[in-house]
């Protein structure tokens, strides 16, 4: 599989979003990707719940529509991390998974809500804001059984487990990975969830400072069974590329067996 993460910076602005998403996906289509995935909160981010629970939307709306145009004109499974999506009264942060002729096969709801307090000043609680999701949800790409999460899932592995023992090959962490926790955090989360699973994680971060402040830490990362870093971006806009072999899932976990010996205590 020929996997691609865009990363960038989203705005509290679809529109100026959309303008920094769009030569990216022209990169990408250069290059012949399977599968497109972009970050968490993809198409608008903001510092403010009101502003986001304002602008929260649905399937139909025309940024979406793009998304699953490009998918159907190039072919690609696109992924968006997520979206501030609206769900009859209830606002989810919902991952989509348009297939290679746009339709929705898949989404998942974050389960895992970032309520935090980092220290000098800086905290979130993104429960005031989002219904966290109830369930794992997974999808065939290709032939690829794909475990679905986002970002502060990254920390919860018996997620990471869940999705290894149902026999995902790959995982997916779309994010808006902050740049205190990212800088110590990001790289070792990735590898951990790939090693202790024997499977690829992939992970779109979004990078940068937006309009409204939120500082998001970049370094966009595809990681192998083994651990092996296969493609990280820097701390600024671009896109990351790599080419996945399904069977280096299998030899890492006969080379280490854990999933067999997997228990609850």
């Amino acid at each position: 599989m020929q996997l691609s993460c865009l990363q960038y910076t989203a705005e509290p602005d679809l529109e100026q979003t959309w303008a920094r998403i769009e030569p990216l996906l022209m990169m990408a289509a250069l290059t012949g990707p399977d599968l497109v995935l972009l970050p968490e909160c993809a198409l608008f981010l903001s510092a403010d719940q009101a502003v986001s629970r304002a602008a929260a939307i649905d399937l139909d709306h025309p940024t979406l529509q793009l998304l699953r145009q490009w998918a159907d004109d190039h072919s690609t499974w696109v992924v968006v991390g997520s979206v501030i999506y609206r769900d009859g009264a209830q606002v989810m942060n919902r991952m989509l998974v348009f297939n290679r002729e746009g339709a929705l096969v898949q989404h998942y709801d974050k389960i895992h809500m970032f309520d935090v307090v980092l220290g000098n000043g800086e905290s979130y609680r993104e429960s005031a804001l989002f219904t966290p999701g109830s369930a794992p949800a997974m999808v065939e790409i290709e032939g690829w059984t794909v475990g679905l999460s986002i970002c502060f899932d990254l920390r919860f592995p018996k997620l990471y487990r869940y999705y290894a023992k149902a026999g995902c090959d790959l995982i997916l962490a779309p994010s808006a990975f902050t740049q205190t926790t990212g800088a110590v955090h990001w790289q070792l989360l990735n590898q951990a969830r790939a090693v202790e699973n024997g499977c690829f994680v992939a992970s779109a971060n979004q990078c940068g400072v937006n309009q409204h402040g939120r500082a998001t830490f970049g370094h966009s990362q595809i990681t192998s069974p083994w651990g092996e870093i296969l493609a990280q971006a820097g701390p600024s806009a671009t896109l990351v590329s790599a080419t996945l072999d399904r069977a280096a899932v299998a030899e890492a976990r006969r080379k280490i067996p854990v999933l067999p010996q997997d228990r609850d205590f």
